[in-house]
């Protein structure tokens, strides 16, 4: 309908083309076609907004913007195409039905375009949705072949001729093609900057991720750079069994408001991460430049030392030398003064500083190890076997920080630590500390006592453990003697079975209160007093002996005088 000219010089360009993206369909997996811009961003086929029942149009003569939240959002991934060759993507987007009656076939409106399976209504119906589309069973045999193959033919046709023009065109004509791009992208992105917020529903509206045929084409490049093969996983169809009379399970969003908020969080802390780590390598180049810096002077400052050192020696054996001279003058033996003496033998005055001690750096850098660099001094571990030194870093396994070191304990190496492991398992101990934390600690054997064969060896000494004391020494006797002394043990126990003495027996007769007789069966006697009391004359009354085996017992009045008198001991 347009009354343009059909050989216009003026360059036309697609919406894709001037916004200058390539875009993905929303609706279908196929990436060919003309494309139009959602008022949320997104694209989708014009063919595909036309035939998707529930998408509207903004503009309806220029067929913009396209709108789809008018649509339910749980057509996405309910059915299944059934032309589509990879079962990732029957799938994704949005499939249509066969509009004949009572048919349950399903595809994308690509997929049919392809297969020659759309028609429209003639320009003299009057119907309110004059696109139509059939399955292969209902579609007109002939028609449809005649369709896809003027399909095929229209896309061979446009891939010819793009090559072809673009070696026919010009340099001139295409700085000027580009030029006029530019302007149009230019014109678009203003428009898109100053177009209306799109309206969002309030509510959150679950899609699932594998009805997006762009998230499934991402997750399948991420799959081939980490080296993961995605034909064998299975293709999930949970959907269509856990779904009863053809109606889907409600599912919750998978994107939360917490894991959205989660992933931008994460993404700026990377971001001020990577910052972070630029800034540290930037100071860190830095300094290795000033350190090596450092070092040819310091390397110049030793070689400039050693020459006042060697210049400082001439002068000194030349003063020895005069002062030689004049000792042999005046016929004198002279002093040697501080100045011309040896260092060694120089003993330099408070005034020159001869209370401090001065320790010289030495003049070698230190290699690893491992690596065989000199870098990162501060980072080299000593090892007190080998005496080499490795970085932190290069240890296996590394360590973080400097191992303590003290007077006592030492630290070595992995392969010094294994060479000599077999030899010292036998040899260590453990050993307390004073403050409870134990130690492992080398055992050194003895040396063996030199004994000559003409003297007989010195006999050891035994404990005796029979006899236990407190606050002394235990006596010690010869083997000899004690092997002497030693008895059978039944013997022993016969000895100190008859020379057991008998206990004196206890016979109780006279209650010292109530001066009332008794026997041992109502009587106890006072451990100290040695008196005797009835049971019921005690304060308070008992009703059986107080003393218990194995323990003493004194009565109260012993109690009370010896509370009173007796001076306290401490044990």
């Amino acid at each position: 309908m347009s009354s343009a000219s059909e050989n216009s010089t003026e360059p036309w360009f697609c919406d894709a083309c001037k916004c200058g993206v390539s875009p993905s369909c929303e609706l279908c997996p196929n990436q060919d076609g003309i494309f139009k811009e959602t008022d949320a961003g997104r694209w989708v086929h014009i063919v595909c907004a036309l035939y998707v029942p529930g998408v509207a149009f903004g503009d309806i003569d220029k067929l913009r913007p396209v709108t789809l939240t008018e649509m339910n959002y749980s057509k996405y991934g309910a059915k299944e195409c059934s032309f589509c060759e990879d079962p990732r993507f029957a799938r994704t987007g949005v499939c249509i039905s066969c509009d004949a009656g009572m048919c349950r076939a399903y595809f994308h409106v690509t997929c049919a375009q392809k297969e020659g399976l759309l028609s429209e209504a003639a320009a003299e119906e009057d119907i309110a949705d004059p696109f139509f589309a059939y399955c292969k069973q209902h579609a007109d045999r002939l028609d449809r072949k005649w369709k896809r193959k003027n399909y095929l033919a229209l896309q061979s046709y446009c891939k010819m001729s793009l090559q072809e023009r673009e070696k026919q065109l010009s340099p001139e004509a295409q700085a000027r093609i580009n030029a006029r791009l530019q302007q149009y992208r230019a014109k678009a992105e203003l428009a898109r900057s100053t177009r209306p917020q799109a309206w969002v529903p309030r509510e959150k509206l679950p899609r699932p991720l594998t009805s997006s045929a762009s998230a499934i084409r991402k997750l399948m490049r991420k799959a081939e750079l980490m080296g993961i093969s995605t034909d064998i996983f299975p293709v999930d169809n949970s959907d269509t069994s856990s779904s009863v009379d053809g109606r889907r399970k409600h599912k919750q969003p998978a994107l939360t408001a917490d894991f959205v908020n989660y992933y931008f969080e994460r993404n700026m802390r990377m971001i001020q991460i990577q910052e972070n780590m630029a800034e540290q390598k930037n100071i860190k180049d830095k300094l290795e430049n000033e350190q090596e810096k450092l070092h040819v002077e310091y390397n110049k400052l030793c070689e400039s030392l050693e020459e006042l050192q060697n210049l400082n020696g001439k002068l000194r054996s030349e003063g020895q030398g005069i002062w030689a001279l004049l000792g042999r003058i005046t016929g004198q033996k002279l002093n040697i003064p501080a100045i011309l003496r040896a260092p060694k033998e120089r003993k330099p005055s408070k005034k020159e500083g001869g209370t401090q001690k001065t320790s010289t750096l030495p003049a070698v850098l230190y290699s690893c190890g491992i690596c065989k660099k000199n870098h990162d001094q501060h980072l080299l571990l000593l090892c007190d076997t080998c005496k080499l030194h490795y970085h932190l870093g290069c240890l296996d396994p590394p360590l973080t920080r400097m191992p303590r070191k003290t007077k006592n304990s030492y630290w070595q190496c992995s392969e010094c630590d294994q060479a000599g492991s077999s030899d010292m398992e036998a040899d260590m101990a453990m050993e307390t500390l004073p403050d409870g934390t134990k130690r492992s600690r080398r055992q050194i054997k003895e040396p063996v006592k030199f004994v000559p064969q003409d003297m007989p060896p010195e006999p050891k000494k035994i404990p005796i453990r029979n006899t236990r004391t407190r606050g002394r020494k235990r006596s010690f006797i010869p083997e000899e003697e004690k092997h002497e002394e030693r008895v059978p043990r039944e013997r022993r126990q016969r000895q100190s079975v008859l020379q057991k003495k008998p206990k004196a027996e206890d016979l109780r007769t006279e209650c010292a209160t109530c001066k009332g007789t008794g026997d041992n069966e109502n009587l106890v006697r006072c451990d100290e007093c040695r008196l005797c009391y009835h049971f019921g004359c005690l304060d308070p009354p008992l009703k059986k002996s107080p003393k218990q085996t194995g323990y003493g017992w004194i009565c109260q009045e012993c109690d009370s005088s010896s509370s009173k008198v007796r001076p306290v001991t401490c044990f």
